[in-house]
């Protein structure tokens, strides 16, 4: 078995990836880079949690429309500020 090296807002993840697969997952990985520089442009610097809850959200909220994830070059046309206030609401039930 095979790993990736992904890079997100300067953290490293060593990721497991079946043989052939390390390129695919590398260029995931950019997407989900280019989604958390994007949202920490747009917000400020987030806890690492929070920042991937962010990212997620905003990918099933593409998949949930019916959209393929915008590229990374494009706005991810989502309210970010939304989103984050939607995480916070979901981290503070969490913490209750």
């Amino acid at each position: 078995m095979g790993q990736a090296l992904l890079t997100i807002a300067g953290r490293s993840y060593r990721i497991p990836a079946r043989d052939g697969d390390e390129a695919r997952i590398a260029r995931l990985g950019d997407e989900l880079s280019a989604r958390a520089q994007r949202l920490t442009t747009a917000l400020g610097v987030l806890p690492e949690n929070q920042l991937l809850v962010l990212i997620a959200l905003m990918l099933a909220d593409e998949l949930a429309d019916g959209h393929r994830p915008a590229p990374a070059a494009q706005p991810a046309g989502i309210d970010l500020l939304r989103l984050a206030a939607l995480v916070e609401r979901l981290e503070a039930i969490a913490r209750t």
